[in-house]
């Protein structure tokens, strides 16, 4: 006779009444434990740059607890994972961009001429928002909101990629690192 117990995950949604984000999150962790953990890992890595709103950190963390070794090699795979996926991001913000821009008749080559600015609206804001883009990629903001918002603002692709590979390098190897060395204590107070 087979053991008919409920997995973990299939136990807390029966337990609670969980927010649709929250079982999403929930399945999402529960592929770290199968075969198929890396492949999940890669494609919501992918998919984080323009849709999906599951971060790649829950099925990180739960990889590199069980094969502590291998830390590395998921960091360095999900930051080039993220980064194709936030290349997908940005065409996709620069889709919806040209879109909204005909759509609405916005003219973002308008000429600012105030408080000593003398620029257009599109360039003001691909100059300045690699900045941001580059302190939301290291952050735990949404990778999507980032490179769509980059593509929408049409930031120069080298000033968008340059931010995306520090920062999205910075935040898996930090999240890797930090499982990796300071092991299951770390995950009480680190949030991903």
């Amino acid at each position: 006779m087979s053991d008919m117990s409920p997995t973990p995950v299939a136990a807390a949604l029966k337990r609670e009444k969980l927010s649709w984000y929250r079982r999403l999150y929930l399945r999402v962790e529960a592929l770290s434990s199968t075969k198929h953990a890396l492949a999940a890992m890669l494609a919501v890595s992918v998919i984080d740059g323009s849709v999906f709103p599951v971060p790649p950190f829950a099925l990180l963390v739960p990889m590199v607890l069980a094969q502590p070794r291998k830390w590395l090699r998921y960091a360095v795979l999900g930051t080039v994972a993220s980064l194709f996926g936030g290349l997908l991001g940005y065409w996709l913000g620069s889709l919806i961009s040209a879109g909204a821009v005909s759509f609405l008749e916005i003219d973002i080559n308008m000429r600012v001429q105030r408080f000593g600015i003398n620029s257009t609206l599109g360039e003001l804001l691909g100059r300045n928002f690699w900045v941001l883009a580059l302190l939301c990629s290291v952050l735990p903001t949404p990778f999507k909101v980032v490179a769509i918002g980059s593509g929408m603002l049409s930031v120069p692709m080298d000033r968008f990629l340059l931010a995306a590979i520090i920062g999205r390098t910075v935040r898996f190897f930090a999240v890797a690192g930090v499982m990796r060395f300071a092991g299951p204590t770390a995950r009480k107070w680190l949030r991903v």
